[in-house]
């Protein structure tokens, strides 16, 4: 038989499980241990760096890891375990500080209830296993509006009557004044002022106080009242609990009065304003627009989101987020976020807003204020005010994680994708929209990645799992979606429980907590295709606890028996990189 002879010029195929036939000449098999580079072919993977050992036994077991970076000198690795969080230094190997104010019962869930998410020094952990509520306080317990009436006066003119009837426990007693010649505004009222405070039985004990052009009452029982006076009988009105025009509001009045004021009109939305007074006690002052007395004050800060705050080189407070109060309005002109009464199942940050999901919904903070999520004006919506919109679907819809991109905000649940844009550029309450992506499906459990221009997501089968890519083309393209996986079909384990990526050095990598093996995904694009698409995996001196990328560095932490260890290793393929150092 004639000689036969194969020239491979590299390895950079990558793993394959096509039969040989269909196999590229560079594709192999299996591959453990490799790494893939373009430009220096397929080298041994490289060696990891031991940090530091982080404890023994099952004290990590199923833990919520995490990385957070704030420089080069201050990285580090956390867990979530129980009720405590522990951090590490990444790069000295010191045990960080973690202290708890308040909020150690937020930490109830498990590792898949846990959603991170990082701005500069503080990190919003986000714990999907219970429902979040709302304050059950009230924003003016003492708020009785029977009790409270101002009489406003009008017009004074000679031989007119005013009369004021108050009816308290079925019992109706009047005061009453006729102006003379001499007579005003000043006079009617204080003449009124002493019949009233000279009432007996039930009605002893009103407290009277006369400003400009009102007598302002208060009582310890609750009061009916009737005011009436001048030639037409409307110079002298009784304001209790509500008006229907904002010039019915008395000029002057006591500190903290609340008044409704109703709207007639069809678009028109009543609103609650409160007297301010100038010195603080009453008089001269303002209303100002202010929340319905008998609704609640906003958000219980115990079941939202809490903060953990890097406060200081190796120090942490863990802690609740104050988050901003209903200032106006009520449950129907201001209402409650959505997520009220439901789970948070994941956060981000965009366009200057912290954003939630929970259920089939997407709620975001008022612009430039992440914790704040009531209106300005219970009177209009304005740009800056919260966003709070559905998911449109015939299918039941439960999102479970988001990435902002250049084009909007993509949205996943277990079987679609949706994205959250504005045709502007710039969301607010009245632009932004929700439109389906694509209907893939998707682990709910395992959080999508991008890398650099691509998302990438996991979706698995009774016997191994699948990485999907996907591309968005603009808003009103569908995504371009491809099975990245498809050429190591039933090759990736089914127990993966992390996807990582590093757009710096093109690769993904898939990890889980009861598997040693590590499977990675490395590509290099020319700019118009890509010319480099491989599979490899890494063996692993542990089961992977977690695994992280930050730049050319990958920290893991992984489980040797009994020992839980933080390792690093760069990625860098440099030739003058030092392997061995001799001291």
């Amino acid at each position: 038989m004639p000689a036969v002879t194969q020239r491979i010029g590299s390895y950079l195929g990558g793993v394959s499980k096509q039969s040989d036939d269909k196999k590229l000449p560079n594709q192999v098999r299996e591959c453990y241990n490799g790494f893939p580079d373009a430009t220096y072919g397929l080298t041994k993977r490289p060696g990891f760096e031991h940090i530091v050992n982080l404890g023994t036994g099952t004290t990590y077991d199923d833990g919520k890891w995490f990385y957070i970076k704030r420089d080069d000198n201050e990285e580090y690795i956390g867990v979530i375990k129980g009720t405590a969080i522990n951090i590490w230094n990444a790069v000295s190997g010191t045990a960080a500080t973690v202290t708890y104010p308040n909020g150690t019962g937020y930490l109830d869930g498990t590792k898949d209830n846990y959603k991170i998410i990082t701005v500069q020094d503080t990190s919003i952990i986000i714990n999907s296993k219970d429902n979040v509520s709302a304050d059950t306080a009230v924003a003016d317990s003492g708020y009785d509006p029977e009790r409270s009436v101002s009489i406003v006066i009008g017009s004074v003119l000679n031989g007119a009557t005013y009369s004021i009837d108050i009816t308290v426990g079925g019992s109706t007693q009047n005061a009453h004044a006729t102006a003379t010649s001499s007579s005003d505004a000043n006079s009617i009222l204080n003449e009124l002022k002493t019949e009233i405070e000279a009432m007996t039985g039930g009605h002893a004990g009103i407290t009277v106080t006369k400003f400009a052009n009102e007598l302002e009452l208060q009582h310890t029982a609750d009061m009916d009242v009737h005011a009436e006076g001048g030639i037409t009988n409307l110079d002298l009105v009784a304001v209790q609990d509500k008006v229907t025009n904002i010039s019915d509001l008395p000029v002057q009045s006591r500190q903290g009065r609340i008044i409704k004021v109703v709207l007639t009109g069809a678009n028109d939305s009543d609103y609650w304003v409160k007297f301010v007074a100038h010195d603080g006690v009453g008089g001269e002052g303002v209303w100002e627009e202010t929340i319905n007395p008998t609704v609640s004050l906003g958000l219980d800060n115990s079941t939202m989101p809490h903060e953990l705050v890097n406060t200081a080189v190796n120090t942490f407070i863990f802690r609740q987020i104050d988050y901003v109060d209903r200032k106006v309005g009520d449950d129907e002109t201001n209402s409650q976020p959505s997520f009220v009464g439901k789970k948070i199942t994941g956060g981000f940050f965009h366009n200057n807003r912290l954003g939630f999901i929970s259920g089939d919904n997407v709620i975001m903070s008022r612009s430039a204020d992440f914790y704040n999520f009531f209106f300005a004006t219970a009177q209009t919506v304005i740009d800056s005010d919260p966003i709070d919109i559905s998911c449109s679907s015939i299918r039941p819809t439960s999102l479970n994680s988001v990435l902002p991109t250049a084009q909007g905000v993509v949205l996943f649940s277990e079987n679609q994708q949706f994205i959250l844009f504005s045709d502007t550029g710039v969301l607010t309450p009245n632009l932004a929209t929700i439109r389906t992506l694509s209907n893939y499906e998707m682990d709910g459990t395992i959080q999508p990645v991008d890398v650099g221009t691509n998302i990438n997501f996991v979706t698995k089968t009774p016997g191994y799992s699948r990485v999907f890519s996907m591309i968005t083309r603009g808003q009103q393209e569908n995504p371009q979606v491809l099975d990245t996986s498809r050429v190591v079909k039933e090759w990736i384990s089914p127990d993966v429980d992390l996807l990582i990526s590093s757009p710096q050095n093109s690769l993904i990598a898939l990890s889980g907590q009861d598997l040693k093996e590590v499977f990675l995904y490395r590509y290099y694009n020319d700019g118009e295709k890509n010319i480099m698409q491989a599979w490899v995996s890494w063996l692993m001196p542990g089961t992977v606890q977690f695994l992280v990328t930050d730049s050319d560095d990958m920290y893991a932490v992984t489980k040797q028996g009994n020992q839980f260890t933080l390792l690093k290793a760069a990625l860098s393929q440099s030739p003058e990189q030092a392997i061995i150092v001799n001291n």
